[in-house]
């Protein structure tokens, strides 16, 4: 739906902004310029019909900025529209403003996003190079396939009770080898029942395979000229193992786009909500906004670095003596962990225990 009669005319040497509504078989386009609504239009969700409507009736533009919402559709479309010259943004669907309108459709998606965009009101979300991408989803491949050997352990384990049948813990821990072995030799007295007991240690099986095979892959990557001096670093820090080490160099990225510890604890979502009025400040849990794969391996780390550094131990004992409990005291350890470990990337100086 055109607006204008001459859309070359109007946007002559101005500024256009436009915003996408990205669905995976269509979008929704809305053009800004100058405080005016150009066009909206529906088209198939095409790169190539994108980039040729905005070149036929856009091409004497000053500048064209395009914004779309992160999402399913990643960032190839970021890359195609700025290798083709174009400006591009992509934000954050839970940090745009006025996001819970209650009328809500696709056309006014677009057309929202291009006004805020024109406003200079949205945040962007950080884009990294394709390379540090593709190893990312190595360690995203590998935390899918720990969840689902978690659901096959929860299984196996419901499983066991629904017949009585119990593993004692003298015999040692469950998941080892001869835990495995015990499984396997499990007489049922419906036949039945063993087969789905096998069924599901098979599926056992494959995953803690694919686990080990992705982690191999993780290590010699972690030994590589791009990741090797970094990982050392960070890995000097008992508790700090491989996945919590890679997770962090690769989800982060580039630890210099973070002007402040304060703006990297945001980032990582470690920081407490605030609901202030008057004199009233009152904190409450922490925001869970942003990256959730680096906030969860470092406080899983953080439980284990409090028994070798003494300084984070402190930490963690007298915020549990004011009466918090131990969950939400391991994460101000987890955040000052992240901020410490943060530091030594930016210092290029291993971490060292004690140290702030």
């Amino acid at each position: 739906m055109k607006y204008l009669k001459d859309t070359k005319r109007f946007v002559q040497k101005k500024a256009v902004f436009c915003g996408i509504d990205i669905h995976e078989k269509h979008w929704n386009l809305c053009y800004f310029c100058n405080g005016e609504i150009v066009e909206k239009l529906h088209i198939p969700g095409e790169y190539q019909r994108l980039i040729s409507h905005t070149r036929n009736f856009y091409d004497t533009a000053g500048s064209l900025t395009f914004v779309y919402e992160a999402g399913f559709s990643g960032f190839w479309l970021y890359r195609c529209l700025t290798d083709s010259g174009y400006g591009c943004v992509i934000t954050p669907p839970n940090r745009i403003p006025g996001n819970s309108d209650k009328v809500k459709t696709d056309k006014k998606d677009a057309v929202k996003l291009a006004r805020y965009l024109a406003g200079g009101l949205l945040k962007k979300v950080y884009v990294p190079p394709p390379s540090t991408e593709a190893d990312r989803q190595l360690l995203r491949l590998r935390a899918g396939h720990k969840k689902k050997l978690t659901r096959v352990k929860n299984q196996i384990n419901s499983l066991l009770r629904l017949h009585g049948i119990r593993w004692s813990s003298e015999r040692g821990s469950r998941w080892t080898k001869r835990f495995v072995s015990w499984l396997e030799e499990i007489e049922f007295s419906e036949p039945n029942i063993r087969f789905v007991l096998d069924q599901y240690l098979l599926e056992y099986r494959f995953l803690r395979d694919r686990i080990a095979v992705i982690t191999k892959h993780i290590r010699d990557l972690s030994r590589s000229k791009t990741y090797g001096r970094q990982f050392k670093l960070l890995t000097a820090c008992k508790g700090i193992g491989l996945i919590t080490a890679m997770t962090f160099l690769l989800e982060l990225g580039d630890v210099e786009r973070f002007p402040d510890s304060i703006s990297f604890s945001s980032y990582l979502g470690l920081t407490p909500s605030q609901h202030s009025s008057g004199q009233h400040v009152r904190l409450g849990h922490i925001t869970r906004e942003g990256n959730a794969f680096i906030r969860a391996v470092l406080v899983e780390s953080a439980w284990t670095v409090i028994r070798h550094d003494p300084f984070l131990r402190e930490k963690y004992d007298r915020i549990k003596a004011r009466g918090t409990n131990g969950k939400k005291a391991i994460v101000a350890v987890a955040r000052s962990l992240a901020i410490r470990l943060r530091s030594c990337l930016l210092r290029d100086e291993p971490y060292v225990v004690g140290i702030c």
